[in-house]
């Protein structure tokens, strides 16, 4: 047993560096877009592009953003869901610095296509009166909220917390699933993933539903462990809009929207998964 504990450790240290890497480079990002530009191309008619293209960044603070602005009408609920299923959290960065770079491309490509599609179906199925656009305050993080006043806590701080943050999601998820491994056996956690590959969309998007930032790294290391196929990852990241949901979930006035809107997320997201489990199949 303290062989899967000190395993689950030592993989998380390996990648350590590259997420710190990785949040670096994404907090250069967010200091170096113009909000203002941002938010009024989200209100033009190719507003799902510009959420599918934004929302390939790794992290859910764009998604947020998106929540934040769909909760006070500003934006419409096709660019709404295109931002949350091209969205992929935490789940890419752990791809990626877990040497997954190709899968990572590859999901996050499916991903956007199909953003763009179904958000510009959406808004013009469900046409929404536009507003003008109150833009978030400048140089406040939109995942947290926090300001972030120097350098200091822009590019040393602010990284490294968030680095901390993902790290104790996956030594969590890494003792789960070596405990699981230890006690069912990797053979027969295989072999029912074999069996239920026709079902794993569905429970994929359950998992990724849930508004939380380790439901994707969880997606994420099921992959990488071989527990889920490329398919059930797809619609698992789909679902997954990490906190963004609870934005949504906090206007009690519009809870039933927002379980609808919720309902869309996860059925769109399991078809995805299908649509990717055939195309596999063919080729």
């Amino acid at each position: 047993m303290w062989e899967v504990l000190l395993d689950a450790l030592l993989d998380g240290l390996k990648i350590l560096p590259f997420i710190f890497l990785i949040y670096l480079l994404m907090e250069a990002i967010e200091n170096a877009r113009k909000k203002e530009k941002i938010e009024k191309a989200l209100s033009g008619a190719g507003a799902p592009l510009v959420a599918g293209l934004l929302g390939a960044v790794p992290e859910c603070g764009f998604a947020v953003m998106c929540a934040k602005l769909y909760d006070k009408g500003l934006i419409k609920i096709g660019t709404l869901i295109a931002a949350f299923i091209s969205i992929s959290d935490e789940g890419v960065i752990i791809l990626l610095s877990s040497g997954k770079v190709s899968a990572a491309l590859i999901v996050m490509g499916v991903k956007i296509l199909y953003a763009v599609a179904v958000g510009e179906v959406i808004n013009l199925l469900l046409a929404q009166k536009d507003e003008t656009h109150v833009c978030p305050e400048k140089d406040r993080c939109i995942e947290c909220g926090k300001h972030n006043e120097n350098p200091w806590d822009k590019y040393l701080i602010h990284p490294l917390f968030h680095t901390a943050k993902t790290f104790l999601y996956v030594l969590i998820i890494n003792i789960v699933f070596g405990i699981a491994f230890y006690f069912i056996g990797e053979e027969n956690v295989l072999i029912f993933m074999d069996r239920s590959e026709a079902i794993e969309p569905v429970f994929s998007g359950l998992i990724g539903i849930i508004p939380n930032c380790a439901s994707s790294i969880f997606l994420a290391k099921g992959y990488i462990d071989g527990m889920i196929g490329f398919a059930g990852l797809t619609a698992g990241l789909s679902a997954n809009a990490g906190i963004a949901v609870t934005i949504l979930l906090r206007n009690r006035k519009n809870l039933k929207k927002t379980a609808l809107i919720v309902l869309l997320l996860y059925v769109l997201s399991v078809l995805l998964g299908y649509i990717t489990l055939l195309f596999l199949k063919i080729l």
